[in-house]
């Protein structure tokens, strides 16, 4: 049995809730996924279980499961999950799809909806349920407006895609482009719709991509409407925001009711919430007594500002990029996500209930699984530490909360680096970080390790971020194709290059969610990788430096432990050689600098160490082993300065402390090929050093279309030393060195 915690959340009980919670297992334990279920008290609930991978011998590697869980108000609770359940349970209003010529059906016993087929105008037929109802052509958009000119989404000849058929949750996927009245197309989008059993609400995922050939379009407004033709009883009208209490408006329909987040908003709002988690609720909700109505929530609306709602007589307008703003510059081969959950309801429910359900949208219940559960998957660094110290314990966390946050359409999940910015990389702009050193996957780690709920909602942000705007999705290059962007101005004014694409934390953001376009994303950056190692650059000995091939390996090993292809071992086997013969001609991993010197750069030469050392996990060679232990003693050698720190570079000019914690994980690993503590003696310094973490300004400012909260380090700091200081320190610890 797994023990899945809930934590105590809101007040109010919540019948058959429905949640999700991934699950990981070790090679060999969950053979048959169709005996799984949750337990409550012993009873099993309405289960829907996925795998979303296997293991070599086809067993479960991680299986995302979904329930109905009687959750009581004020308290935690504990559930169970079985592997064991001989006869499954139902629903009693189970969810249910379909697809047909005529568009798609959706039922979840308390809701009926028509999607209607490619061809048709617009996305949205019919909307019925208990107490409500909807006609085809009352729910309008999303759209957008450019120049002027109103592009409305259209379905193409695909149609509806069933990604989840129920009988818990339910999940279909369309795609198309913003249409006009005259069927010219501009701006790409996928449209993701989940509805749930019993209930009457549906989330929306709107995704849009840009893929036309302008480097960049500027989009007045973005907006989606409820304009209801009849109204057959006394309207209620209602718009809200909130932070730790809501603020609610309230009319007859006879008024306008309008409320728009913009950057002032956000930089005279004081919220002590921790904003990947919970900021607030922003919703609107038009409402007649007789024919029912519908209230819309902008999930993390404050974060992704602008955003606008308006409700009158004549129904709702959803600013998701405001008319009243200043528009968006959105930028060739970007994508963006915009999440709204749809309430349809009887005309009698209270706006003090579509309140609390609003909240629970933003700030829903999630199971947390026992660390030990992560641990014993073997699927993640052995980073659990048995005998805990508080100093180092404190140290972490304080790095992975205090870091500098931006707010914005473009800059949530993201944070400007203040060292790239001011070494003026950015001509002047800000540097954005672009989920260097793999965020994401670092809070993936910081939440196996700590059990930390908020750890999970820093990773699920940034991962979004990453797989959205840190990624190119459309280039005439093929070398940019589908490649990460380096930290630069605008997120996509750099270069695509090996040294700065990372795989694993969107692998994890795809386990923890089922969203396949997060894998999609990690396989699109293994295939741009191949496709850069490919250039004659990389193909001589030396003449680069050691990360650039080293993040690479990184990735493919990655992507083979995730899918076992073997595609993605040819090119690091070929990293491999290409080190062996580089170490040979210049003596070790010596990087070009000036054009007269080639030179040591112990954070680089560490890269490459580490991700042998993933590598030689999977396929061992003793000549690997002997390259890892060879560059540890050369950086031993020649690095290591006498006041016990590794200098930054290997020039007069350059040799300066050197605090760059990722040396301490390759000497972790070479205490762990010989058995020699000396190697993790020489690591503490750095380790004391880095274990430290930083406060800040605290203060906010609007720079371009972001706010920038300044409260710590930029996210690069916890993503480039979380695993070699947490690695450093289970290992230390086992030696007695620590």
């Amino acid at each position: 049995m797994i023990k899945l915690h809930f934590e105590k959340l809101s007040r109010y009980d919540r019948p058959g809730e429905p949640v999700a919670v991934a699950v990981p297992f070790a090679q060999g334990r969950l053979k048959d996924i169709s005996k799984v279920a949750v337990l409550d008290g012993g009873r099993p609930v309405p289960t829907q279980v996925r795998q979303t991978a296997a293991w070599p011998d086809g067993t479960c590697k991680w299986l995302l499961v979904n329930f109905l869980a009687d959750l009581p108000g004020n308290q935690g609770k504990d559930f169970e999950l079985a592997t064991d359940v001989a006869f499954p349970v139902f629903p009693e209003q189970p969810a249910k799809v379909s697809v047909s010529g005529d568009g798609c059906h959706i039922d979840t016993g308390a809701l009926r909806l028509e999607l209607n087929p490619p061809g048709k105008n617009g996305v949205w037929g019919a909307v019925r349920g208990t107490g409500f109802a909807f006609e085809a052509g009352e729910l309008i958009g999303p759209a957008i407006t450019v120049g002027g000119r109103r592009y409305t989404a259209s379905v193409d000849e695909t149609g509806w895609t069933i990604v989840e058929s129920g009988p818990v949750r339910v999940i279909v996927e369309a795609k198309g482009k913003h249409r006009d009245e005259n069927g010219d197309g501009l701006l790409d989008f996928e449209l993701r719709i989940s509805a749930f059993a019993g209930k009457p609400w549906l989330q929306v995922d709107y995704r849009m991509i840009n893929r036309e050939e302008a480097p960049e379009i500027r989009l007045d407004a973005i907006d989606l409407a409820l304009k209801p033709v009849l109204v057959k009883g006394e309207l209620r009208t209602a718009v809200a925001t909130s932070n730790y209490e809501s603020f609610i408006d309230e009319g007859d329909g006879s008024q306008r009711l309008y409320k728009l987040i913009d950057g002032e908003y956000l930089l005279y709002d004081m919220n002590e919430h921790i904003p990947e988690t919970f900021y607030g609720t922003f919703f609107a909700d038009w409402n007649d007594v007789q024919r029912g109505g519908v209230c819309i929530t902008q999930y993390q609306a404050y974060q992704n500002y602008p955003k606008s709602l308006a409700v009158d007589a004549g129904g709702i307008e959803v600013g998701i990029l405001p008319r009243e703003s200043d528009g968006l510059i959105f930028y060739q081969g970007m994508a963006k996500t915009h999440t709204l959950f749809f309430h349809f309801h009887s005309g009698d429910l209270s706006v003090a209930a579509l309140n609390a359900q609003s909240l629970q949208f933003q700030l829903a219940d999630r199971p947390v699984l026992d660390t030990e559960v992560y641990r014993s998957s073997g699927l993640f660094e052995n980073i659990f530490v048995d005998k805990k110290l508080d100093y180092v314990e404190r140290g972490l966390i304080g790095i992975a909360d205090s870091r500098i946050k931006a707010y914005g359409i473009l800059a949530w999940g993201d944070a400007p680096d203040v060292g790239y910015t001011k070494q003026g990389r950015g001509n002047g702009e800000l540097v954005w970080t672009n989920n260097e050193y793999d965020f994401p996957h670092a809070m993936m780690l910081m939440y196996v390790k700590s059990g930390e709920r908020r750890m999970m909602d820093y990773l699920l942000v940034a991962a979004q971020h990453q797989m959205d705007v840190d990624i190119c999705h459309y280039h005439a290059d093929p070398l940019r194709q589908g490649g990460q962007v380096i930290h630069s101005a605008r997120h996509v004014s750099g270069y695509v290059a090996p040294c700065h694409q990372w795989v694993e934390g969107l692998l994890d953001y795809y386990h923890l969610t089922g969203n396949e376009h997060a894998l999609e994303a990690a396989v699109g950056i293994g295939e741009n990788l191949i496709r850069l190692l490919q250039q004659p650059r990389y193909q001589g000995e030396g003449g680069i430096n050691a990360r650039e091939t080293g993040w690479a390996m990184r990735a493919f090993v990655a992507l083979y432990k995730e899918t076992y292809e073997e595609r993605w071992l040819e090119p690091a086997a070929k990293i491999v050689d290409h080190f062996e013969i580089w170490k040979k001609q210049y003596g070790g991993w010596l990087a070009p600098y000036t054009d007269h010197t080639v030179i040591r750069v112990p954070f680089m030469i560490a890269i490459a160490v580490n991700s042998l050392m993933r590598y030689y996990r999977i396929r061992p060679e003793e000549r690997i082993k002997t390259m890892i232990l060879e560059a540890v003693d050369d950086l031993v050698e020649n690095c290591l300065m006498e006041n016990g720190l590794f200098y930054y570079k290997e020039l007069p000019s350059l040799r300066r402390l050197g605090n760059n914690p990722l040396v301490l994980e390759a000497l972790a690993y070479a205490y762990e090929l010989t058995g020699n503590t000396r190697y993790l003696e020489i690591g503490l310094p750095t380790f004391q050093m880095n274990i430290k973490s930083s406060g800040g300004r605290g203060d906010k400012e609007i720079i371009g279309d972001a706010v920038i909260t300044w409260s710590g380090d930029g996210p690069k700091r916890f993503a480039q030393s979380f695993h070699t200081l947490a690695y450093y320190y289970r290992v230390a610890r086992e030696a007695g060195v620590l």
